[in-house]
């Protein structure tokens, strides 16, 4: 370990020697251009050591001379920085969540408003969507003309689309053209979709093109955040327990067989928050992860995770109509619909996981 001290304020901590020769910033270490690391790790002698450092006065910066005859020079603040407390605390300040119910959401609904034609015109207007939809996991675009053309210009304003086996936009109905209760007239509940593939999508989008002839097809949501934290406190252990099996999900069609084990809650190895949760009792494949003898205490957890989700106070019923696109978190908002009577269309798409946190980190939003 190599003791550091910043002599201007007076901070002082530990580093592994190893570490800070592998963190060299300079442009014979680091590609400056690309961000990338110019070496491989075994390029370095596994005793790589300091032979001195100095901190200088006029740059503000830690000077170290290495054994394998490199010269270093870094910043402080990169340094303290990068320590795994500092890296904890920021993850845990940087981005504000609003875990919220019926009520909660129905005072903010202001905020979770938008529309197509500023959007077009206004990149912080894109800033704000995206703000909106890191912060409360759901976002409507108003003003968009019903039909799957206008809503694929609504979503490429904001993001690239996930191409899957459904397409990168896809139109459904009560058609049976996948075998998907949501290609029904079924009542279809609380769930997340794709839990069968390796990476769920992280946005989903909606927009009703059409409904006539019935009625019925009432959407709801449902804050996972909201719910996941509720379980961890009436039901640690159920909340433990949910947080640990892998639950198989699977999908079955000719030409398609995905298969996939995940927790039903994930949770970030560093702050112990969610990151995702994986919820949807229609997709579940044979559940042979756990002994016999432990299966009662899984599907009591799960019965109470689910009581929280359809407890009528978290659920926000609304009916999506023709002209309003709903954007929302897959990792976090459930959804689901009532069964309906008479033709209903609805045209969508899913956007990747990492391609909407690297907007948001783009645009300053998240780290």
């Amino acid at each position: 370990m190599l003791n550091l001290k910043h002599p201007p304020t007076g901070q002082s901590l530990e580093v592994n020697q190893f570490w800070l020769r592998d963190h060299c910033r300079c442009g014979e270490c680091l590609n400056l251009e690309t961000n990338q690391r110019r070496f491989d790790l075994l390029d370095l002698p596994a005793n790589v050591h300091a032979l001195s450092q100095n901190y200088c006065y006029k740059t503000d910066k830690l000077e170290v001379e290495w054994s394998d005859g490199h010269l270093s020079s870094y910043d402080f603040d990169f340094i303290f920085a990068s320590q795994r407390e500092q890296v904890i605390s920021r993850r845990s300040e940087s981005t504000s969540l609003t875990a919220w119910n019926r009520s909660i959401i129905l005072q903010n609904e202001r905020h979770l408003r938008y529309s197509l034609p500023q959007l077009v015109t206004s990149d912080e207007e894109v800033k704000s969507v995206i703000t909106s939809l890191i912060r409360y996991g759901i976002v409507f675009i108003d003003d968009v003309a019903p039909n799957p053309t206008m809503t694929e210009l609504a979503l490429r304003r904001l993001f690239p689309l996930m191409k899957t086996f459904f397409g990168e936009m896809w139109t459904f109905s009560d058609k049976k053209d996948h075998a998907d209760t949501a290609y029904t007239k079924l009542y279809l509940g609380s769930h997340t979709d794709n839990t069968y593939f390796c990476d769920a999508a992280g946005l989903q989008a909606l927009h009703c093109i059409e409904h006539s002839g019935g009625d019925g097809g009432e959407n709801f949501f449902v804050d996972g955040l909201y719910v996941v934290h509720e379980l961890r406190r009436r039901h640690p252990a159920a909340f433990d327990l949910l947080s640990r099996v892998l639950v198989p999900g699977e999908y079955i069609e000719e030409g398609e067989h995905h298969f996939h084990m995940a927790p039903i809650i994930q949770l970030d190895p560093f702050t112990g928050e969610l990151i995702q949760l994986r919820l949807n009792v229609y997709d579940r494949a044979v559940f042979n992860t756990l002994p016999q003898s432990e299966m009662a205490d899984f599907y009591a957890s799960l019965r109470l995770l689910l009581e929280i989700v359809r407890d009528s106070e978290h659920q926000w019923n609304l009916k999506l109509l023709p002209g309003t696109i709903v954007l929302f978190d897959n990792w976090r908002v459930l959804h689901g619909r009532e069964a309906y009577t008479g033709r209903r269309t609805m045209t969508g798409a899913y956007v990747q996981r990492t391609d909407f946190l690297s907007k948001a980190r783009v645009l300053g939003i998240i780290e």
